[in-house]
C-alpha cells in the first residue's frame, strides 16, 4: 500500500512523502491506514452524477 502522510499547511500534496507499507501483522501501521481509508470511502459521495 502507498500511504501519503497528509501534512497540513506548508507542504503541497505533490511534495508530501509517500510511504510504501507492507502488512507485517495485525494492528500495525498498514491496518491503521487501511481502516482510515475504508472509513472515508464509506462516507464518500460522487462529485457528479452521470446520465
Amino acid at each position: 500500500m502507498a500511504g501519503e502522510t497528509g501534512f497540513h499547511g506548508g507542504v503541497n500534496a505533490y511534495k508530501a512523502p509517500v510511504w510504501h507499507l507492507r502488512r507485517s501483522g495485525d494492528g500495525g501501521l498498514f491496518d491503521t491506514y487501511a481502516e482510515s481509508f475504508d472509513a472515508v470511502w464509506s462516507t464518500a459521495t460522487p462529485v457528479w452524477h452521470e446520465g
